[in-house]
C-alpha cells in the first residue's frame, strides 16, 4: 500500500475529504465551473459527472472537485452540491462567497447545505473589481470571518475553511495580510486554501508562519494549470488577485513563444514541481484549476502522482526546483516575512524569524494626524456611539458604527473598507497596498503602516 492514500472511500465515510485532510492524506481537487448554460440542477449535475466520478476513483490520492461560487451560474455552490449524489456531495469542497450576500443570505446558503448534507464549505469574501466604490457601499459583502462565526455557532459540523492570498511583497501588504489571517484562525478557520500564484517562496512563508504560530490547520494550494489563452491574461493583468514577478512573466512569454506541444510541456512539468514542493512544505494537497474533464484529470493525477514519487526529500526536490525556474521567482529586491525562505526544509533546529520590517514611510502629516486624533478619540471605545460625531466625521470619515473602534485600530475607521470587511485586507487588495477598486490605500494596509512606525508591529498576530 502507498505511503499516500491508495482510494478515497466512499462508504461509511460521512467526510471523506476531511478525513483525509486529517489523516495526513495528500488531496487533490480539480476547480469546477458551474456549467451557466443549462436551466435545471439535474442537466448541469449530468454535465460534471464524469469529472466527479474520474477523479473520486484517483489510485494513490484523495481526490474530489472545487465548486466555484463566483462565475455567475443561476444556482450557488451549495445549491447545486443538492444535485449530486449524496454518497459523492462531501468528497467535493464548496465555495460560498459572501459578494452580494447579507448575514441572512448566508444562513440561507448554510442551511441549504444542512438539510443536503453538505459539509466542506470554502467561506470567501468576494472580489469587487468591476465596481464603484458607490456601488460596491451599497451592495453586501459578508466577510469571511463572519462567515466563519456564523458557521461556528450552528449545531451542523460544517468543515470550514477560507482562502488566503500569500502573494505579496509590499512590506506593509505582506504583513496586513497575515494579520488578516490571523483573525481568520482566531474565527476557527479548520483549513486554508491559497489563491492562484507561482512563487515557491510565499507557499513555504504561509506554511512557516503556520508553524510557527502552532497552527496545525491543513492547507491546499491553488494551483493553475495554464492554456496559453490563460497565460497571456495573466500577464496582462487581467485576472484580479493573481500575481507574478517581472522574471517569471518573462519566463511565460519564452514559453508561449513556442510551439504548443512544448508550452504544454512546461506546464506539466511545473505543476508536477509545485505539486511535490508543497507536499514537502507540509501541505495537505493542491487545488488545481484548468482540469475541465475526465482525460486532463487523469493525465494532471498521473503527473502528481509520479512527482511525489519521484521526490522524496527537500534537498532533491529544491536542486531540481531551482535548476527549472533558473532564478525566476527569486526576485531579490522584493519583501519577504522570513529570512532564508525557500534555501531549507522546516521544521529545523532554529525557528525562522521574522524579517525585519525596516522603515516605514509615514510622513509627517500622518504623524500629527495620528497624535490629533489621539487627543480626541483615545476612549471613544467606551462613549455612546454619536459621541464627538462631526469631529469624527472631519477627521477620521466616521460610519457611524454602533461601536468605536478607533482606539483599536490606531485611530482609523476601519468600516471606511468599501466591503465594509471588519479583517482585511481583501486577497484582492493590489500589491502596492491600494483597494481594488480605488486609488485609496487599503484601510487595514494603512493600519498596518502606522502599527509599524508606531512599532507594535506584534499587535497584528490579534483580531480586532
Amino acid at each position: 500500500m502507498s505511503e499516500f492514500q491508495l482510494d478515497m472511500s466512499l462508504e461509511h465515510n460521512n467526510n471523506p475529504l476531511k478525513t483525509a485532510l486529517d489523516n495526513g492524506n495528500f488531496v487533490f481537487l480539480a476547480e469546477c465551473k458551474l456549467p451557466e448554460n443549462e436551466h435545471s440542477r439535474d442537466a448541469a449535475a449530468q454535465r460534471i459527472m464524469p469529472l466527479l466520478e474520474t477523479m473520486t476513483k484517483q489510485q494513490e490520492l484523495c481526490g474530489g472537485l472545487a465548486v466555484s461560487d463566483i462565475y455567475g451560474a443561476p444556482w450557488s455552490a451549495l445549491e447545486f452540491a443538492t444535485a449530486l449524489p449524496a454518497e459523492l456531495r462531501n468528497c467535493n469542497l464548496y465555495s460560498l462567497s459572501g459578494k452580494g450576500r447579507s448575514k441572512e443570505q448566508i444562513t440561507e446558503q448554510l442551511n441549504i447545505a444542512a438539510n443536503a448534507g453538505v459539509k466542506n464549505i470554502l467561506h470567501l469574501s468576494g472580489n469587487a473589481g468591476e465596481l464603484s466604490v458607490r456601488e460596491c457601499r451599497n451592495r453586501n459583502f459578508c466577510d469571511s470571518t463572519t462567515q466563519l462565526q456564523i458557521a461556528s455557532n450552528r449545531q451542523e459540523d460544517f468543515f470550514s475553511g477560507v482562502q488566503f492570498n500569500p502573494f505579496y511583497y509590499d512590506r506593509n501588504t505582506v504583513f496586513a495580510a497575515y494579520n488578516s489571517l490571523a483573525g481568520k484562525i482566531s474565527a476557527d478557520a479548520q483549513f486554508i486554501v491559497s489563491q492562484s500564484g507561482w512563487d515557491m517562496l510565499q507557499n513555504q512563508t504561509l506554511a512557516w508562519f503556520l508553524y510557527n504560530r502552532k497552527s496545525y490547520v491543513p492547507l491546499i494550494a491553488h494551483l493553475t494549470l495554464l492554456s496559453p489563452y490563460k497565460a497571456e491574461k495573466i500577464i496582462a493583468g487581467k485576472i484580479p488577485g493573481v500575481r507574478m514577478t517581472p522574471s517569471f512573466a518573462k519566463m511565460l512569454e519564452r514559453e508561449l513563444s513556442g510551439s504548443k506541444a512544448q508550452f504544454e510541456a512546461a506546464q506539466y512539468r511545473r505543476l508536477e514541481l509545485q505539486s511535490a514542493g508543497c507536499r514537502l512544505m507540509g501541505y495537505s494537497g493542491v487545488q488545481i484549476s484548468g482540469v475541465d474533464f475526465p482525460g486532463r484529470a487523469q493525465t494532471v493525477a498521473a503527473r502528481i502522482r509520479s512527482a511525489l514519487q519521484e521526490f522524496r526529500t527537500f534537498d532533491h526536490w529544491l536542486d531540481e526546483y531551482n535548476s527549472h525556474q533558473a532564478g525566476a521567482e527569486m526576485d531579490s529586491f522584493k519583501f519577504h516575512l522570513f529570512d532564508r525562505v525557500l534555501r531549507r526544509d522546516y521544521p529545523f533546529d532554529a525557528p525562522p524569524s521574522v524579517t525585519a520590517s525596516g522603515e516605514t514611510d509615514y510622513s509627517w502629516k500622518e504623524k500629527l494626524s495620528y497624535y490629533i486624533k489621539r487627543f480626541f478619540f483615545s476612549k471613544a471605545h467606551l462613549h455612546r456611539p454619536g459621541r464627538d460625531y462631526l469631529l469624527k466625521k472631519l477627521l477620521v470619515n466616521c460610519q457611524s458604527c454602533a461601536k468605536c473602534t478607533l482606539p483599536e485600530n490606531q485611530y482609523i475607521c476601519i468600516r471606511n473598507c468599501p466591503k465594509q470587511l471588519k479583517n482585511g485586507p481583501c486577497g484582492a487588495v493590489k500589491e502596492n497596498g491600494c483597494c481594488e477598486i480605488s486609488a485609496e490605500e487599503c484601510v487595514f494596509v494603512k493600519k498596518v503602516r502606522c502599527s509599524r512606525w508606531r512599532k507594535n508591529i506584534s499587535c497584528l498576530e490579534s483580531s480586532d
